[in-house]
């Protein structure tokens, strides 16, 4: 009587080639799962910070007014924070709401924050070799474009026309009285460009400023301006090219009901490049 076994084959033995194989097999994706591991928990802490370092300005920003923003800031209570902080800068629909300093040098406030601590996203400061912030023909402020959006991030937008023309002013609030900012230009320029020099005394030298920034700007606005105005410059990086930079010109102008005088010397020559620059800007900033 036949038996319907089947015959069972022995197991062969693994080749020294394919046990390699298999232990590289698992190393790999040891290695994949810690590097997922190490990934996600990067992206917490990233996070984390981000929300860590926005609710330390979210309690500035209510220590420095009482709700909604409405132009009346608590310098008082600002310097107790910070003694070097020189006005406040907001930017409506947007996260820009934020104190800004001036410093010994250009430094200290790249990583260290409004209340001292140490982060990343840093404090929105003017440049420190500034004579007099927001008194004098320019004043440039510069701020970290982060990831999140946060900081000086926002400026990007600018880019686009039309949102400009949707948001087409800043506000800038200082101990000396309350300003429009009317963006007069934007600029994506080098960060050794010629529009970063400040502490200009003459006449001539803010007149040629001025043309500086119309033959580079990516466009112009419809905004007179002249070389007995006050300029603002808001700095940050941008990431199209290696040290580039987008700059946004504006124009400060007194809120409605405050008496500032905002000369600060006695050269003029207005007339001649008011009229000249307002007639360019509108074509240029079609």
């Amino acid at each position: 009587m036949l038996k319907n076994k089947k015959d069972k084959k022995a197991k062969r033995p693994m080749s020294t080639k394919a046990k390699i194989r298999r232990i590289a097999e698992d190393v790999i994706m040891g290695c994949l799962i810690v590097i997922m591991f190490f990934s996600a928990w990067k992206i917490y802490t990233i996070i984390k910070d981000y929300k860590t370092n926005q609710d330390i300005y979210d309690n500035i920003s209510g220590q420095s007014r009482d709700g909604e923003f409405t132009g009346d800031i608590d310098f008082e209570a600002l310097r107790k924070i910070n003694p070097e902080v020189v006005g406040w800068l907001y930017y409506e629909n947007t996260v820009i709401d934020y104190p800004v300093v001036k410093g010994k040098d250009n430094d200290k406030y790249l990583y260290t924050m409004f209340d001292g601590t140490y982060s990343g996203f840093g404090t929105l400061f003017v440049d420190a070799v500034t004579e007099n912030p927001f008194k004098q023909f320019n004043t440039i402020v510069y701020g970290h474009h982060m990831r999140n959006g946060s900081m000086f991030a926002q400026l990007e937008r600018l880019k686009d026309t039309s949102y400009c023309e949707e948001h087409p002013r800043l506000e800038l609030i200082t101990p000396e009285g309350k300003f429009h900012l009317d963006i007069c230009a934007f600029l994506n320029q080098p960060a050794d460009s010629n529009i970063y020099t400040t502490n200009i005394h003459d006449v001539g030298g803010r007149e040629v400023y001025l043309e500086t920034v119309k033959q580079l700007a990516s466009y112009t606005t419809n905004v007179a301006v002249a070389p007995t105005d006050r300029l603002v410059i808001l700095s940050t990086c941008a990431y199209e090219y290696k040290d580039a930079r987008y700059m946004v010109v504006c124009k400060m102008i007194p809120w409605e009901g405050e008496n500032i005088d905002m000369s600060y010397d006695a050269d003029t020559g207005e007339a001649d490049y008011e009229s000249e620059n307002d007639e360019s800007s509108e074509e240029e900033g079609e």
